[in-house]
């Protein structure tokens, strides 16, 4: 049976943010987009504001990735009220969990800019690796701050 799961994370940005021009001046906002773009460049995907079930019945989102592993996409939506970032997506027949590495490529890149900014506004300078292992595809970001 085909549905939209989602899935909650512990990121949050500012719930504030009602207008584009808001969102675009944000400090959190601004660094949610710039993890989406980079997850999305690293998947071979593109930035979207809506995903598709199994059925293809479009559902709008704050943003959105779609790749060619899987082009239903997984969305990504802010809560108005508390800023709680959720990862929306259709699992049905994802035997190989290309949406989960989706979701979990851009809570990487998020954190890890976040981390990177933190350590930019202590004054450190920052150096930032990202390692592929072959056997499984997975990914590590090691970010290194240089006082």
């Amino acid at each position: 049976m085909s549905h939209i799961a989602s899935y909650k994370t512990r990121i949050k940005l500012n719930p504030n943010c009602t207008s584009e021009h808001a969102r675009q001046n944000d400090p959190t906002w601004r660094l949610m987009r710039e993890a989406i773009e980079a997850a999305a460049a690293d998947l071979g995907g593109q930035v979207v504001t809506e995903i598709t079930d199994y059925y293809s019945r479009h559902v709008p989102c704050d943003f959105g990735i779609v790749t060619p592993q899987w082009p239903r996409g997984v969305g990504i939506r802010v809560s108005p009220v508390t800023g709680e970032v959720t990862f929306l997506y259709d699992p049905y027949e994802d035997r190989r969990g290309a949406a989960k590495k989706i979701a979990e490529t851009v809570t990487q890149s998020y954190t890890a800019l976040a981390v990177a900014q933190a350590l930019r506004a202590l004054n450190y300078e920052v150096e930032m690796d990202q390692v592929t292992e072959a056997a499984d595809g997975s990914r590590a970001v090691l970010v290194r701050g240089v006082l």
